[in-house]
């Protein structure tokens, strides 16, 4: 599997990554967004959103799951937090036909059974806290080799290891 390691210095930097995302997706694309509480799943999924010209902004979806957002492709911005692991993403609505004409952002994808982890428009990001308060480790695999490139270009080998 293809994984890149990308430091964080700053929330700048995280959207940064996320503008780069975002310019590169497709319809059907998804993002699954994984990693602790407060390490900025959220600030990245706004940061794609805001690439995607995204109407209204991106906030987090904790209290209603599921998120439609207008935009250059249609959002859908899934925050499956409260949801027990093991649910039925597709029995609960979560995941559904209409999101392969849009983008889909999965915040907490662990706790959802029946989506796609794997393929050509699926890209998997893993935050996880930095070396101070605002800095963040992104580890990215998956995705087409354009989306890929466009990260290689946005943020080079020489900022992440390759793994």
């Amino acid at each position: 599997m293809n994984v890149v390691t990308v430091e964080l210095d700053s929330r700048a930097a995280t959207s940064a990554l996320g503008a780069a995302i975002g310019a590169a997706l497709r319809p059907g694309d998804r993002i699954l967004l994984s990693g602790d509480l407060g390490s900025g799943k959220t600030t990245l999924a706004r940061a794609i959103g805001a690439a995607l010209h995204a109407e209204p902004e991106l906030t987090s979806p904790t209290f209603i799951l599921v998120a439609e957002h207008r935009g250059d492709l249609p959002i859908w911005h899934v925050d499956a937090y409260r949801l027990p692991v093991g649910s039925d993403a597709l029995r609960s609505g979560i995941v559904d036909e209409r999101q392969q004409h849009g983008v889909t952002m999965i915040e907490w994808p662990e706790h959802l059974e029946g989506i796609e982890t794997a393929g050509a428009g699926v890209l998997t990001v893993h935050l996880a806290a930095g070396a101070h308060d605002e800095a963040r480790i992104a580890v990215i695999s998956g995705a087409r080799p354009d989306l890929r490139a466009a990260l290689d270009s946005a943020f080079g080998p020489k900022e992440g290891k390759r793994g």
